[in-house]
């Protein structure tokens, strides 16, 4: 009976640490740090004792070195991808005396561990679910930097070495992941590039027969900015250098807001308003269609001619240029736009350009204009409203045809429209004839890719990806881009949605004052629980209610280290860490190089689970 008593305790032992090495298997495998060195190692031995003490009546102590009733192996095989723990320990009999030792009794203990063949074995496999995935790419100028050179952070000439650029290099990485899950058709990709904003397709030509292009951002603007008509200020000259000098000499006592610059100076606005349009046809599109002079455009019906001489007391040009388009600004319908919204685009451009205001960035929608909490409590409800498209005008960056001059340049670049040459040419007449050389067959290059039903979709972005020639220019806006996103994601109809920001920089100054407003005011959060809630699909806000929702922060850097801590953290992360991620560091990844990138992006895409095999078959 005492025989029988103690075996049927032993197996009653055994079955519970061979349960405890199962599931301590299982949570070493999520950790999966494959025994990496000592600190990983004595992570898993932790881990599994954690599980051992849990299953079994008789705690033992976490130092197995000086424990001599029990000890613990976890072997990791690289080939299998197979975790193997061996534990065993000597446990009191239910026959043993209180009295241990006691010469004549029965053997008051034995060793019991775990079967190792069947018990305590898992195995890493790879499962991939339904994905809507959108890269959220930087193209501003610092990523032509080379991705050797840690001290760049701003446009970088082409050279011979142009394969070696950041953009090159993160090009290559998305097409390859493309590429590599293509056999998943429940994974879609979107591509939302951006500068300072995200370019978007426009499917119209430009006026010299290329494609045209459009610059979109999705904030809730405050008052009064919330009624600017901005597809329409997008290519007109608002005169700021003169009004500019009325405020410095105390002409202008008023706010530019508030001045009564038609009652004024009618003329002047009219006037400047009017030749600048006719300076974009005779400098950039005359010559682009190889009418090379005045009377060449009034010849084509471009233009007409109204009197002999250019003066500003008249307050029209000599010439006036396509008359017949609806945003022509002396057209009788646009006169009260003119005078309801002048002077919002002059405080626009006082905040963007006038160096006054260190908290602004060279976009309309900066900290003065931009009402953080407002954007997001309509981040779904307002998809539709808060998206503001402007017609970017194809041009040099100056400021003589457009206020929006400093938004969405990075197609100018893949265009040749802006280049080492245009920006070291000695002055704009040169650079508008230099641009005049490639309008005609502008494209617009990069722009958003948003998700579709087509079944060759991920084929079509990547057949993009892999043969458009992509400059990137400009300044630097993410959180424009992740806010940008929102619709696109919204779309989608998969299961799960997953947002992977890579960028290689800082923000511009400014953009990285309302960028930490909108992390600290919880966009982040606002973002997945939003996807993920049943409200949004029944009001219409979101095609689908996601099961997950992420947001993964990719920073491509030459010196990317191993961060340990959580300091190290938040100096390189910052609010991304702190407020975005509530200090997780699963969605923060640091990248030096194309693979690193590659494998960072798959890791992140492909779901891993672990499986319970038997040690004999782990092979298979």
């Amino acid at each position: 009976m005492l025989i029988s008593i103690n075996h049927t305790q032993t197996m009653r032992d055994r079955a519970r640490i061979s349960e405890a090495t199962n599931e301590a298997s299982l949570a070493i495998i999520a950790l999966n740090n494959e025994n990496a060195d000592k600190t990983a190692i004595e992570q898993n031995r932790k881990m599994a004792l954690n599980y051992i003490n849990y299953f079994v009546s008789q705690k033992i102590s976490d130092d197995l070195v000086e424990d001599a009733d029990a000890s613990i192996n976890i072997e990791y095989n690289k080939n299998t991808k197979v975790y193997s723990i061996a534990y065993k320990q000597k446990v009191d009999l239910l026959t043993s005396s209180k009295d241990k030792g006691k010469v004549g009794e029965l053997n008051q203990s034995m060793i019991v561990s775990n079967k190792t063949e069947s018990y305590g074995n898992t195995k890493k496999f790879n499962r991939y679910d339904a994905y809507d995935i959108a890269f959220i790419t930087d193209f501003s100028g610092s990523a032509t930097c080379q991705y050797s050179d840690p001290n760049c952070n701003d446009y970088s000439p082409q050279n011979r070495n142009s394969d070696q650029q950041r953009l090159q290099y993160m090009k290559k990485a998305i097409a390859d992941i493309i590429k590599k899950f293509q056999k998943y058709p429940d994974i879609k990709f979107a591509l939302v590039p951006y500068d300072i904003g995200v370019p978007v397709q426009q499917n119209t030509k430009n006026l010299a027969g290329g494609d045209s292009y459009g610059c979109s951002v999705m904030y809730k603007l405050k008052s009064p900015y919330d009624k600017v008509d901005y597809n329409f200020w997008a290519n007109k000259n608002i005169a700021y250098a003169r009004w500019s000098n009325l405020k410095d000499n105390g002409e202008m006592r008023e706010s530019y807001l508030d001045y009564d610059y038609l009652g004024k100076y009618a003329n002047t606005v009219t006037y400047y308003l009017d030749y600048f349009n006719y300076r974009y046809y005779s400098k950039i599109i005359g010559p682009a269609k190889e009418l090379d002079n005045d009377s060449a455009l009034e010849r084509s019906g471009l233009c007409r001619n109204r009197h002999q001489a250019e003066v500003l007391n008249m307050g029209k040009a000599r010439y006036a240029c396509g008359e017949n388009n609806p945003d022509y600004p002396l057209r009788d319908e646009n006169k009260k736009t003119i005078e309801r919204q002048y002077g919002k685009v002059v405080q626009l451009y006082d905040y963007m350009f006038s160096g006054k205001y260190s908290d602004v960035h060279y976009s309309f929608a900066n900290t003065k204009t931009v009402d953080v909490q407002g954007t997001i409590d309509t981040l779904f409800s307002g998809i539709t409203s808060n998206t503001i498209t402007f017609n970017r005008l194809i041009s040099p960056t100056v400021s003589d045809f457009s206020p929006f001059f400093g938004m969405c340049q990075s197609p100018l670049y893949s265009n040749n429209i802006m280049s080492e040459k245009v920006i070291n040419l000695s002055t704009n007449n040169r650079r508008f004839l230099e641009a005049s050389k490639h309008i005609e067959k502008f494209k617009a290059s990069p722009h958003l890719v948003p998700f579709s039903e087509n079944k060759n979709h991920n084929l079509d972005l990547l057949n993009d990806i892999q043969n458009e020639n992509w400059q990137p220019g400009g300044g630097t806006d993410t959180i424009t881009a992740l806010l940008r996103t929102v619709p696109v994601i919204a779309n989608g109809s998969a299961n799960n949605k997953m947002m992977i920001i890579i960028t290689d920089g800082k923000d511009d100054a400014g953009a990285d004052i309302l960028r930490d407003d909108f992390l600290e005011k919880g966009v982040c959060q606002a973002i997945t629980t939003g996807l993920t809630s049943a409200t949004n699909k029944n009001n219409g806000y979101i095609k689908k209610v996601a099961n997950t929702a992420t947001i993964h922060y990719i920073k491509l850097d030459p010196n990317a280290t191993n961060l340990t801590t959580d300091e190290q953290y938040k100096q390189v992360y910052g609010k991304w860490f702190t407020n975005c991620m509530n200090g997780n560091r699963e969605y923060l990844h640091e990248v030096q190089d194309y693979q690193s990138l590659f494998d960072t992006m798959v890791k992140i895409i492909q779901t891993e689970t672990g499986n319970f095999v038997n040690k004999d078959e782990s092979n298979q």
